[in-house]
């Protein structure tokens, strides 16, 4: 009789047929020909649809026959048969049923050396029924063992969410966290551990496939393309859930996302302008917002002209991140994350379309900065990168702090509230930030302005207006830190002691890496810069930098 590894040896030999009545008559499993490390990756996309479709025709019957045997067996059977079986859950929690209920009564002529055979070692019932009857047997340690391991495995099905739900959850939480080395390579495997229903993981494809059409961005481009290549992905599965073929392709040809360097070290703003900050934790959106806000600014649709400071430190990321965000509707390639120490400063003139000059200089501060003014506040040893990022801001907005007007800008990411970073929410770093920003006395009344940006706010219910939405998930999310920024305003007659939320959204992203910039929300906070920032006219303008040339 043909056995497993003949299969998997000569796995091109076989028609699609042959191998549906292999797994049919029980010698190999459905995940064990779909396991590349099994066949070497010789079993074909091809060959995997014929045998689905073939399998799919004989699952109402198979599922038939389960429920009319009902037994543990039955139910094991179907769910090795039917990885993505319409009846998956129903079969899991009909095999637990059955399994608690099944207890195996021996013969009384049974010998006691045999009775340790005749158990159902997957069933609770049966072992303690041979551990009652058995004091004395040499497998009772063994029998004991099982036991409990069966009852911690129910257990934990029982007291931790395994299912979708929490794998979306935990995936969030690794792509934030900066301990985790490949990510990519983590979030991989949880994927396919839960189609396998292993470690402890219980999914279908059809939960990953609804969780990716609520959310194009729950995976980056590099998962979803490995998910695509090892088959637990398809073109059909992109359309069905309505990814825009232009995506696809970015994906399938692995355009990689544009890398930033560690910028030089910024002790102080270098030119007389209006300073805007743009504050966020990794993965907040912030800096991706800022290249959508400077595309917007260079497009010549919002201001007539803007001309960028070859001399400023952060000339190059605001060259290279600008360019990311097209204007003409196709899809382009977002930018990876910075280094999450590097603060960039970006220095250009903005002429508004009445001509005046708004000389303004962008900071985009580091992405860790709020991580380590809380680890700071919280007596936290912290490491020399840590301490070099900590000492930017104090440099800039404390010791060498300029006379130039200032405004503020904190992104924050609608949806994230539950987002673990290295253990706690984003509200806890938010809220420590505002701690650190009193303490250092950072918000003066040179500062014009404080906005919170929300991106990402089309994830937002459809019945609220973006504005709407907004305000209600910071009241609902991060009250704490909100009270203590309104707080700053009222003390230092900042915009008349008002806090302003701003909606944001790149338009359309999928894949985390790509997008179809749609740039109404970017003009509206170039709109709110120009009309916070001083303008000249340009003799005047031209007058002023002369004399600080001199």
């Amino acid at each position: 009789m043909i056995d497993k590894e003949e299969i998997f040896d000569n796995i091109n030999r076989f028609t699609a047929e042959q191998l549906v009545d292999f797994i049919k008559q029980g010698i190999v499993t459905v995940l064990e020909l779909e396991d590349s490390e099994n066949t070497c990756g010789e079993y074909s996309m091809e060959m995997r649809s014929k045998v689905n479709a073939i399998l799919s025709n004989k699952e109402p019957a198979d599922w038939q026959h389960a429920t009319e045997v009902d037994t543990v067996e039955a139910y094991q059977y179907y769910l090795d048969t039917y990885p993505d079986g319409m009846h998956r859950e129903e079969a899991r929690n009909r095999k637990k049923e059955v399994s608690a209920k099944t207890v195996f009564i021996p013969k009384q002529d049974t010998p006691s050396d045999d009775a340790w055979e005749m158990v159902d070692k997957n069933s609770i019932a049966s072992l303690d029924l041979f551990i009652s009857n058995h004091p004395g047997h040499p497998m009772l340690f063994e029998a004991e063992r099982l036991k409990v391991k069966l009852e911690n495995e129910w257990g934990k099905m029982d007291f931790f969410d395994v299912d979708i739900s929490a794998m979306v959850k935990k995936i969030k939480n690794v792509q934030a966290d900066k301990k985790v080395l490949n990510q990519n390579e983590v979030i991989f495997k949880m994927i396919v551990d839960g189609l396998k229903n292993v470690n402890g993981w219980a999914i279908t494809k059809e939960d990953l496939l609804h969780e990716l059409d609520k959310d194009k961005n729950l995976l980056n481009a590099t998962v979803v393309h490995k998910l695509y290549d090892e088959g637990y992905l398809s073109m059909s599965d992109f359309r069905n859930i309505g990814i825009d073929r232009e995506f696809v392709q970015y994906m399938l040809e692995d355009i990689p996302p544009q890398r930033f360097g560690q910028p030089a070290p910024l002790t102080q703003v270098g030119r007389a302008s209006t300073e805007v900050y743009f504050w966020g934790i990794p993965s907040s959106g912030k800096s991706c917002a800022l290249g959508g806000i400077l595309s917007v600014a260079n497009s010549g649709k919002v201001v007539s002209f803007m001309d960028k400071d070859s001399q400023c430190q952060g000339y190059g990321y605001m060259s290279r991140l600008m360019l990311h965000f097209k204007s003409d509707g196709t899809v382009g390639t977002l930018p990876e994350g910075t280094a999450t120490t590097a603060t960039y400063e970006m220095g250009f003139d903005l002429t508004d379309h009445n001509g005046l000059v708004h000389p303004i200089t962008c900071v985009d501060l580091a992405g860790e900065l709020i991580r380590c003014m809380f680890k700071f506040d919280s007596g936290e040893d912290l490491s020399e990168d840590e301490l070099k990022t900590l000492d930017t801001l104090t440099t800039i907005l404390v010791e060498n702090r300029t006379g130039n007007q200032k405004m503020h800008f904190f992104v924050i990411e609608y949806g994230a509230e539950d987002r673990l970073y290295e253990g706690l929410p984003q509200r806890t770093y938010l809220e420590a930030a505002v701690q650190y920003i009193n303490n250092y006395e950072i918000f003066r009344k040179d500062t014009d302005a404080i906005f919170i940006l929300v991106t990402k706010i089309d994830k937002a219910p459809a019945h609220l207006s973006p504005g709407e939405a907004a305000v209600q998930y910071l009241t609902d999310n991060y009250s704490g830190f909100i009270n203590s920024l309104k707080a700053i305003c009222r003390r230092n007659e900042i915009n008349g002691g008002n806090l302003e939320v701003l909606p944001f959204s790149l338009g359309v992203v999928c894949f985390q890496n790509y997008c179809r910039f749609q740039g109404a929300a970017a003009e509206q906070v170039v709109l709110k810069i120009l009309e916070r920032s001083k303008g000249f006219k340009e003799d005047k303008f031209s007058k002023l930098k002369d004399r600080l040339k001199r």
